[in-house]
Formats: structure tokens, C-alpha cells, sequence
């Protein structure tokens, strides 16, 4: 998990929900590398974004991750991407994420969970190989304890051969 400080300590990022970003920066070689990446955070997350980021030893963009420093500055550009979330829109939400791809589900969770006047059930079924590869299971788990009955997760692990309902 990667926490990002915006310009002020009042702004909020604006993305709009299940958008992303596109980040830029220069792998080992020196070539310029562009990555799209979803924000975990929401416009109730003043001051800064996080992104969380599988650490794979041949990322390409992962090397530019890894050089930075605080107070470095990161190149990114958005909002990206089609889909538009509107609260109410439908009575569930069905997600399947594998891996890293669990971000963009944890967003629009956590934005409809977290809106009051936003009553959709959401269901999230997300699979790793193993359970250690799990990202953001601390707070996956914390929707579940926090929005009982409107937030289901099933944990699939491919490697262990074996599946458990989130808490």
C-alpha cells in the first residue's frame, strides 16, 4: 500500500467512482513506463490517495515505485476509464476479482457501503492462489464487520485448494 500526499492537506483526489489513474515513470532500462492503477481511496479520504500495488520482481513500472523517496513527485493523469457508478442504480452488486484486480472492486465497495443514502447489497467473490497473495483482506473484512448483510465476501484460493466466506 502506497500513500500519496496531494497538494494540500484539504484536497480530495475527485475521482469519479470506478475510475482510474494512469502513472508514469521509468522502469530499469530508463524507458517511460504508463501504468493504469484504481485508487483505494474515496473524496472522504482528504490529503492524500493510496494505491495498492502487487510487487511482482519484473513490474516494469514497480522499479519507478521502488526509486522514489518522500517527497519525490508522481506523474499521473485521469480520470480514466467507462464505467459510471450511480448510487441506487441497482438493488445488488455482483463482483468477481482475481489478485491485484480486487482495487477497482474495493473502491466501488467502499463507496456504496459508506454512502448512507446508497441501500445496494454489494457480493464479492475474489480469488488468489494462496492466502498469503490476498490484498486487502484486513479491510475487506472490516466492510463485512461494519455492513452486515450488505457486504459478502468469498474467498477463493486456487493453490490450497479451498474457499472461506470473509470473517
Amino acid at each position: 500500500k502506497l500513500t500519496f500526499e496531494l497538494p494540500t492537506p484539504t484536497l480530495v483526489l475527485g475521482l469519479p467512482i470506478e475510475q482510474h489513474i494512469c502513472c508514469r515513470g521509468k522502469d530499469s532500462q530508463g524507458e517511460e513506463v504508463i501504468k493504469p492503477y484504481t485508487p483505494t481511496t474515496l473524496d472522504s479520504d482528504v490529503g492524500h490517495f493510496e494505491l495498492v500495488i502487487k510487487m511482482y520482481p519484473q513490474g516494469r513500472m514497480l522499479h519507478h515505485f521502488r526509486e522514489l523517496c518522500v517527497g519525490d513527485y508522481l506523474a499521473v493523469k485521469g480520470p480514466k476509464g467507462r464505467f459510471r457508478y450511480q448510487p441506487g442504480q441497482v438493488r445488488a452488486f455482483g463482483m468477481i476479482a482475481g489478485g491485484s484486480g480486487i482495487t477497482p472492486m474495493f473502491q466501488v465497495a467502499r463507496a456504496i457501503l459508506e454512502n448512507p443514502k446508497d441501500m445496494t447489497n454489494v457480493h464479492l467473490i475474489y480469488a488468489n492462489v494462496t492466502y498469503e497473495d490476498i490484498l486487502l483482506k484486513e479491510e475487506l473484512d472490516s466492510l463485512v464487520a461494519n455492513y452486515p448483510g450488505r457486504f459478502k465476501v468469498h474467498y477463493v484460493l486456487n493453490q490450497e485448494q479451498r474457499s472461506f466466506i470473509g470473517i
